[in-house]
């Protein structure tokens, strides 16, 4: 018996049990964040931190607390601690979220607030994040992005890349530094990404929400393509399944009790505490996919006749040999993830070209982010242009999900759904650029000098 004997009533009953046993994750970091925000709000009245209009850059119309970030902290957190607690003790019990998650989770949230209270120097905010980084790095979350990228190149991992008599290198040990390199990589652009997208009440977490539930949608695909993914036993864990669904639902329902007080008009912001939180979790998420191990059931090509055990129930696993090609097949799952997460890249790539062509620093604010423009297509209103906004994020969800439920089936043609990604990015790219790099009329050019403090313009 192999895994594709498994019916399907069999992997769906598989998928549901999953989702209901993570469930709790949902409703805990929802109840958690809606009970915390509050508090930080008056937290931040009463201790000044908070946005005040400057009639230049800060638009809104009056004073806005911060500390948001807080808030979603905690309910991320307990949603994390709630799945552990509520996880049942059969095969499909949860796996633990990592402590070097966790543990970036506080190190990117406290740089965050570090920067909403003190003005951190920019030189400090990327140390933080190196810092949330490393403890992912640590744990081997996102090594293997480097693997499928680097495998095509210079071959199997367990390959000898230089054999100089009694000194050699193996590609494993490249492997492992270029992931290290794209994991901080991820991090430093996937923070920062989601921190320039947080411009509009109500936008950054609304898109969290829509991009959450493409990331779940794929999870679970993975979890009914290779039923493997669900079982926690031994090394079978580093595949992340439960994590993955229980990080999906957490965030998700952290950013939804924390729209009750950010949808327009907002009550309370993000800061950089809670924007760069966000973007540290949606990437690490989309890391995991390439923490897949070498099991599959579509993906595999050639499959080798030995199993390993498993427990009572669950189909023998069917091990990839080394040269199967599995690391290409879940990089290609990382790039699923990316296209969900297109909007803060697009709206950061475009700002590199923009800024680029106007000659001034990265860190110059202006009012031609991606959310600007569409606000200003939509008559000036922010509700208008969040609700585009989310739009927008739903396609791309549609898009990235849909290439990975081709993925997992046709495991054997990899080359077209990465092109047709590239090709609607770069489409949508080439759209927005158009006419980019003016000013629109009516608006005010930002000094240089208002540049230094970070701050975003909150219309």
């Amino acid at each position: 018996m192999n895994c594709v004997s498994m019916t399907t009533a069999a992997r769906l009953d598989g998928v549901l049990s999953l989702l209901m046993n993570s469930m709790p994750a949902l409703l805990a970091s929802f109840g958690a964040t809606v009970i915390a925000v509050p508090i930080a709000r008056w937290v931040a009245h009463k201790t000044g931190v908070v946005d005040a209009p400057d009639q230049v850059r800060k638009l809104h119309g009056r004073t806005v607390a911060y500390l948001g970030g807080v808030g979603v902290f905690i309910g991320v957190f307990v949603g994390i601690i709630v799945s552990a607690l509520f996880s049942g003790g059969d095969l499909l019990s949860l796996p633990p979220v990592p402590f070097s998650v966790v543990l970036g989770m506080i190190a990117i949230t406290f740089t965050g607030l570090a920067d909403d209270i003190w003005k951190f120097d920019a030189r400090l905010k990327i140390a933080g994040q190196l810092v949330a980084a490393a403890a992912l790095a640590i744990d081997d979350i996102g090594i293997n992005v480097a693997s499928g990228l680097l495998s095509p190149i210079m071959g199997s991992p367990n390959a000898t890349l230089i054999d100089m008599g009694g000194f050699a290198i193996q590609n494993a040990t490249v492997f492992y530094w270029v992931g290290t390199a794209l994991v901080a990589a991820f991090v430093l652009g996937g923070s920062n990404a989601a921190n320039l997208l947080d411009g509009l009440d109500g936008l950054l977490s609304g898109i969290t929400v829509v991009m959450c539930l493409g990331l779940l949608a794929l999870s679970l695909l993975i979890v009914y393509a290779l039923p493997p993914d669900l079982s926690n036993i031994g090394e079978l864990t580093q595949s992340m399944a439960g994590a993955r669904v229980v990080l999906c639902l957490s965030l998700m329902g952290a950013c939804l009790g924390f729209l009750v007080y950010n949808f327009n008009p907002a009550t309370i912001f993000l800061g950089d505490a809670g924007s760069l939180l966000i973007g540290f979790l949606s990437v690490t998420i989309i890391m995991t996919f390439a923490n897949l191990q070498p099991f599959s059931c579509p993906l595999v090509a050639r499959a080798v006749a030995d199993s390993v055990p498993t427990l009572p129930g669950m189909p023998p696993v069917v091990p990839l040999p080394a040269d199967a090609g599995y690391e290409g097949h879940s990089t290609l799952l990382v790039m699923c993830g990316l296209a969900m997460f297109g909007l803060p890249i697009l709206d950061t790539a475009l700002a590199m070209i923009r800024r680029r062509r106007a000659g001034v620093p990265f860190s110059t604010p202006d009012a031609n982010h991606l959310h600007h423009r569409v606000k200003r297509a939509c008559g000036d209103s922010v509700r208008k242009a969040v609700c585009a906004l989310y739009g927008m994020e739903f396609g791309l969800v549609l898009i990235g999900t849909a290439t990975g439920l081709y993925l997992l089936g046709h495991g054997g043609r990899l080359l077209w759904p990465f092109l047709f990604l590239v090709g609607v990015f770069i489409v949508l790219l080439a759209v927005a650029t158009r006419g980019s790099g003016a000013t629109p009329t009516g608006a005010r050019r930002v000094p240089r000098s208002l540049a230094a403090d970070g701050a975003k313009r909150r219309t």
